[in-house]
């Protein structure tokens, strides 16, 4: 899914695979007139009303997935059409605000970005239809801090994802090997103190840092509430936060072992390269990896992240993440919600996602299915799924916030940048004040 001119985050990722070259947003459909009955004999029974669905979506390979399904829904429910609409991602989750502020306009079902949910939660109305009633037959069978959190709101759930994107470690085995680095990693600091080593070693670095994106930060941080605490109020400048953000700035200056990670292709050539050991991502990492670097088949291993000495921080964390709504303006909700559980809820529906996608499902039942239950030879012979299960009970819950995308702009304008570039290595205390600063005045604290 990598494109030109896209961060190396998932979300720029996701938004240039969204992009579509001339393309044309088209209106949400109007509620479908009843079809013509029946041809034949006088009297015979009517055919099924026609039910016209039109969808949002960003991202070229969910898109793809949710188009093959709507063909397979079609096939069980004939009288039933659902166009697939492809909308850049900015633009998207723009139109889709808009059109719910205005009542009008807005698709029966839209793909809303794990990063973008809060903004849609602002007012005193959510233009979204909650699904805890359809879902609290099935909620068990759901890894709920994947697929139900990032879009929940005071108790309701107004979006499912289908990714559980439980973070690991990888290190490249063979390069940890040949400079006599033992792994894997158990503590944060044991982790440092290899880096040193491998660097005295070998003359290279050994993780990869991005200037432009919180992702490392996030996934370590959530231990530690993350951007927000419970109440949806700004947390990153706690104390965890701080201590997070500090060992990452000593990995780039104080511990020089971290490389400045590039964008784009570029980053898949710093890794052809070996210009770094170590990386951390959500299972759907593992596919760009196998995508782009296809080369270093069997030299990556993966782990569990590690903990901090004192016991502190988590196994596992999330990061990224799409989940699927249903718009309050739907003509047809429950076949909207229909159309969602087939896809999201159905071993056979969230395998085809992996198959498409490596996205890994929160759909529990599907967890044993031997399609998942693979020896993958990227990564050694190791299961994928045997790590991604083992860290999902570890991952913190994840705190939303209406203010979501503001406060984690700001944190990567006036945190990571000027923490982790060159130009400034602007000192962390003084980094986390500034976006307090900003942070306060945004939300009027």
């Amino acid at each position: 899914m990598s494109t030109p001119n896209a961060k190396l985050s998932r979300r720029r990722f996701l938004q240039m695979a969204g992009m579509v070259a001339g393309g044309t947003v088209l209106a949400a459909c109007a509620p479908s007139a009843p079809a013509p009955a029946a041809g034949g004999e006088e009297g015979g029974a009517p055919a099924a009303e026609a039910i016209n669905l039109t969808f949002w979506g960003f991202a070229t390979n969910r898109n793809k997935w949710y188009q093959a399904l709507a063909e397979r829904y079609k096939e069980e429910h004939p009288e039933v059409s659902i166009d697939i609409q492809e909308i850049a991602y900015e633009e998207m989750h723009n139109k889709v605000a808009t059109t719910l502020v205005a009542g009008t306009g807005a698709p029966d079902i839209a793909d809303i970005e794990i990063s973008r949910f809060g903004q849609y939660v602002k007012g005193e109305r959510v233009g979204f239809v909650a699904l805890n009633d359809q879902i609290a037959e099935i909620e068990d069978n759901l890894y709920l801090r994947s697929a139900l959190s990032p879009w929940s709101w005071q108790g309701k759930y107004y979006g499912i994802g289908n990714e559980l994107n439980a973070c690991l470690l990888f290190y490249r085995h063979d390069l940890l090997e040949a400079a006599g680095v033992e792994y894997p990693f158990d503590t944060w600091e044991g982790l440092t103190q290899a880096g040193q080593q491998y660097v005295e070693a070998t003359g290279k670095k050994f993780v990869s840092l991005a200037i432009d994106s919180w992702d490392y930060w996030w996934i370590i941080a959530q231990a530690f509430n993350g951007f927000f605490d419970s109440d949806g109020n700004p947390s990153f400048d706690n104390e965890g936060g701080v201590r997070v953000m500090q060992m990452l700035a000593n990995w780039r200056w104080e511990d020089e072992i971290a490389v400045q990670r590039a964008q784009d292709q570029a980053f898949y050539g710093q890794m052809m390269a070996d210009e770094f050991a170590i990386h951390m991502g959500a299972p759907w990492m593992q596919g760009f990896m196998k995508d782009n670097a296809a080369e270093l088949e069997g030299k990556w291993e993966m782990q569990l992240l590690p903990l901090f000495e004192d016991g502190s921080g988590a196994r596992s964390g999330t990061y990224g993440g799409t989940g699927t709504c249903i718009t309050e303006q739907s003509q047809h909700p429950d076949v909207a919600w229909d159309f969602i559980r087939f896809c999201n809820l159905t071993n056979d529906g969230v395998l085809l996602g992996f198959e498409m996608q490596n996205l890994f499902p929160t759909w529990k039942p599907a967890w044993e299915d031997e399609r998942l239950q693979f020896q993958d030879p990227y990564f050694n012979n190791q299961r994928p799924a045997d790590f991604i299960t083992e860290a999902a009970p570890h991952m913190p819950p994840l705190n939303n916030s209406p203010w979501w995308p503001e406060v984690t702009d700001a944190f990567e304008r006036l945190v990571i940048t000027p923490v982790l570039s060159e130009e400034t290595k602007m000192p962390v205390e003084e980094a986390m004040a500034n976006c307090r600063a900003e942070v306060d005045k945004l939300i009027g604290a």
